[in-house]
């Protein structure tokens, strides 16, 4: 079991998530750590190397303030939210008369049921 990052107030981070919503919440603690390199130790220890690699890059970047440096760091742990191209947006299937035919809404079974004798019906 991994070992959850533990801010000096007590508070455990247990994913990187936690770890973000924490840091907002106590920002001189999380440059505190993040200048010590502490997150990226962290970070690596639990898998997120692309992380730890955000922490780092922003612990040594070339920005005014420390707080700088720490929100750059947090701004790079969001993930955006892929756009769905129009090629692979999900298509609908549009019910059919054979569809809607062996439906029935009393008894779920009763279309499969249906469905089955039209099968031995052909045989």
């Amino acid at each position: 079991m991994t070992q959850p990052f533990k801010f000096p107030n007590g508070e455990l981070a247990y994913t990187a998530e936690d770890l973000v919503r924490l840091c907002q919440k106590s920002p001189t603690d999380g440059i505190y750590h993040l200048m010590r390199g502490d997150f990226e130790n962290w970070l690596a220890y639990i898998g997120k190397t692309d992380l730890a690699e955000n922490a780092k890059q922003a612990r040594l970047a070339s920005l005014t303030s420390d707080e700088e440096r720490l929100q750059q760091f947090l701004r790079s742990c969001k993930s955006p939210i892929p756009k769905e191209s129009n090629a692979k947006k999900s298509r609908t299937r549009q019910p059919t008369p054979e569809s809607t035919e062996n439906t029935s809404p009393g008894n779920p079974l009763a279309g499969l049921f249906k469905a089955i004798g039209k099968l031995f019906a052909r045989a």
